[in-house]
């Protein structure tokens, strides 16, 4: 990894990680056929992040980075269990392969200061072989792990990160200066190629994918007397759980709301009290 600054206001860290990742399992089937999984990959992963200063307290960036997403051992066993929350069984397929992809990201953002921020950002990403949980063809009621050929997943996000005593005018009041507003929302969309394989949907959105998501709060921090206070919120939009086919449609997570408490005092350098209270909304 390099880190390169060019004139002023430039400043260029790239580099190139190199992940041998050897996978290797050996199980059997109902029958008694063994199932031999042996994966050897080197991955060349390449990363580069521009950042441009416009000035102290913005900056424009720039980046580009490959990442993987490899499968787990749950999803590679020809394993089968039932899951009681979907009443559907769940198999693994050993012919699941690890999927790469490639990031793109541009990033406006400004420090007013004392830890806060503003942001905007844009990004695209493209998936190779992307894993998703799909109804097996062949059984009813029952799904299994699968790749696509290819996804793509892109987006705007918006971030804030302010003291509430800047946001009102008021940078002298100790009481504001206590208290961070924090908010970000993501709009994104995605869609996947689909083969003969994958079910009778001729467009969809990436499994697992939500079209929106946001999360919002209050924070409310004493150094002093070393009291906490934080309400967060987050809310998520409808997604696909399982992925359909010819047989059955897909199922649909819906979007849900979550807002959670939490309240913490100490006691004194040895011991402190903290009360959490969790998905308070309950839907």
């Amino acid at each position: 990894q390099v880190d390169t600054r060019i004139m002023e206001k430039t400043r260029i860290n790239w580099g190139l990680r190199a992940e041998n990742f050897e996978q290797n399992m050996y199980t059997k089937t109902d029958n008694n056929d063994t199932v031999q999984v042996e994966s050897t990959k080197l991955d060349l992963l390449p990363s580069a992040n521009l950042i441009y200063s416009l000035n102290d307290a913005q900056n424009l960036r720039f980046s580009y980075s490959r990442t993987l997403n490899r499968p787990e051992f749950r999803e590679l066993a020809p394993f089968a269990f039932y899951d009681f929350q979907t009443r559907f069984v769940v198999t693994g397929n050993p012919n699941l392969v690890r999927s790469t992809i490639d990031n793109y990201d541009a990033r406006y953002e400004w420090y007013p200061g004392k830890g806060q921020v503003f942001s905007v950002s844009g990004f695209y990403k493209s998936f190779i072989n992307p894993i998703e949980q799909a109804t097996r063809e062949d059984v009813v009621t029952e799904y299994t792990f699968v790749n696509v050929p290819k996804a793509i997943d892109y987006g705007l996000e918006f971030e804030g990160r302010l003291l509430l005593s800047t946001l009102v005018g008021k940078p002298e009041n100790e009481v504001l200066n206590k208290i961070t507003l924090f908010a970000n929302y993501a709009a994104i969309r995605s869609a996947v190629t689909l083969n003969s394989a994958t079910g009778g949907d001729s467009a969809r959105p990436l499994q697992g994918q939500s079209p929106y998501l946001i999360n919002a709060g209050v924070q409310y921090q004493n150094d002093e007397s070393g009291t906490s206070f934080s309400a967060a919120f987050n809310q998520v939009g409808d997604r696909i759980f399982i992925v359909g086919s010819l047989q059955e449609p897909s199922i649909w997570e819906k979007g849900r709301a979550v807002l959670d408490l939490s309240f913490s005092k100490d006691v004194n350098e040895k011991l402190s009290i903290k009360v959490t209270a969790r998905d308070l909304l309950a839907p």
